[in-house]
């Protein structure tokens, strides 16, 4: 964290720092028989990730907000329409992990991410509204593609994004 030695926007909308919003949508890993799943004495998490389209590596559903906005364009092709309000009221609900500059490599010393990460556990497999998100979620398509993936440190995800989630295996003492 600091000085970078790279001057202007680099690959970055703006000047200054530039809004993002990271929701870690989780749950508990389980059995056939829906029992938890874990790791050296420690329940294991599943994370909600995307692949977006160019792109070779999975990451948080979320991203850049534009001004104005209170959801990133990313995660509005992941939801359908219908569903953003709930979503919305998720993340109202959900525990703030992070908040502000954020490591990135197309940092510069001209323009960052700050981003809000936001946590959104369901503890409960039966829990209606991680039944009316698994719903929602536009699937699989040559666009985008999104799946739960189990939470471990070799996941192949941004390196901040990563950052992120050991702060929400830690908050839930879960295996990371």
């Amino acid at each position: 964290m600091g000085r970078t030695g790279l001057r202007g926007r680099g690959r970055l909308h703006c000047f200054g720092p530039n809004h993002a919003l990271h929701p870690i949508v989780t749950r508990w890993r389980r059995n056939s028989d829906g029992s938890i799943i874990r790791k050296s004495l420690k329940k294991m998490l599943e994370v909600l990730v995307a692949q977006y389209p160019l792109s070779d590596v999975w990451a948080l559903p979320g991203g850049s907000l534009e001004p104005g906005e209170t959801l990133p364009l990313k995660l509005k092709w992941i939801l359908r329409r219908e569903f953003w309000p709930q979503f919305q009221n998720l993340l109202k609900q959900g525990t703030e992990i992070h908040k502000g500059y954020l490591d990135d490599p197309r940092n510069t010393d001209n323009a960052w991410v700050e981003t809000v990460a936001v946590s959104v556990h369901f503890d409960n497999q039966n829990d209606v509204e991680m039944k009316r998100l698994n719903s929602f979620l536009q699937g699989c398509d040559p666009e985008l593609c999104i799946r739960w993936q189990v939470l471990d440190k070799r996941i192949p995800l941004h390196a901040n994004h990563k950052e992120l989630l050991h702060k929400v295996s830690a908050l839930l003492g879960a295996y990371y």
